[in-house]
């Protein structure tokens, strides 16, 4: 993933954060989960940047937002639980993951944490992103 990617990524995500009004950690990860850059805003909580880097595992590992993995593994929560934990990569399946598309393909992931509701999370990883179309079959 070019570095110019990652720090687009970055401050988009900042910017839709402050248009918002929030303090939020926003973590990107490559398409392996490998963290290549988090920003944890002044004010946000300290654990922010774990949270929004195990959003970013997720959608990159499911090659899906965490807006749909949340709906997925609601009814699956024994599955989402397992997955949660596995080695040694943690997800979070709540919303605020969204994968970053490049030339149509998944290159790796965003993820937000700290503006409550979630739904505010998922608005800024979205606007981070790129507000990507994911590939077909994802």
């Amino acid at each position: 993933m070019p570095l110019t990617l990652k720090h687009e990524c970055i401050e988009r995500g900042i910017a839709k954060a402050h248009a918002l009004g929030y303090n939020v950690a926003i973590a990107v990860v490559d398409d392996g989960g490998h963290l290549v850059l988090c920003e944890r805003m002044d004010g946000a909580l300290w654990v922010t940047p774990e949270i929004a880097r195990a959003k970013a595992n997720a959608a990159a590992g499911f090659q899906a937002t965490t807006l749909d993995l949340e709906e997925r593994f609601t009814k699956r929560m024994l599955f989402a639980d397992n997955v949660a934990t596995l080695g040694d990569y943690r997800f979070v399946f709540g919303k605020g993951g969204v994968p970053i598309v490049e030339s149509g393909h998944i290159v790796g992931a965003v993820g937000v944490s700290g503006a409550v509701p979630a739904e505010n999370d998922h608005a800024i990883a979205d606007a981070a992103a790129g507000h990507p179309v994911l590939p077909k079959g994802h």
